[in-house]
């Protein structure tokens, strides 16, 4: 067989492969995997403790930031900025999550584990 023929099985073996991680992530979801993050996460996060000490650090500095003397336009500024920020970090947890998943289902595939 010739390295392009292997070369192009190999590529269509990977999207094929990729599609039933795809579906299998899919699948996942729809079965209510959000339940899963937020009771996994929610327990890890109890008991982290630079969690849980950035947690305090974050409302003593919230308490600071509400005494601080500024307009209200200026408050609508960093309360915006900050609502950006805390919802961009969420979301990249989130996909993090999801990654982590599909790593491990990449890898135990691979590893023979998993059947399509």
């Amino acid at each position: 067989m010739s390295y392009a023929r292997e070369s192009q099985q190999r590529i269509m073996k990977n999207i094929g492969e990729e599609k039933t991680l795809k579906r299998l992530i899919e699948k996942l979801i729809e079965t209510g995997m959000e339940q899963f993050m937020d009771k996994s996460r929610g327990e890890l996060k109890s008991q982290d403790t630079v969690y849980l000490k950035d947690e305090r650090d974050t409302a003593y500095l919230e308490q600071r930031y509400m005494e601080l003397d500024l307009s209200r336009k200026q408050r609508m500024i960093i309360g915006d900025y900050i609502a950006c920020m805390q919802t961009a970090n969420s979301r990249y947890a989130d996909i993090s999550y999801i990654a982590g998943i599909m790593d491990t289902v990449r890898c135990l595939s691979s590893w023979g584990n998993l059947k399509n």
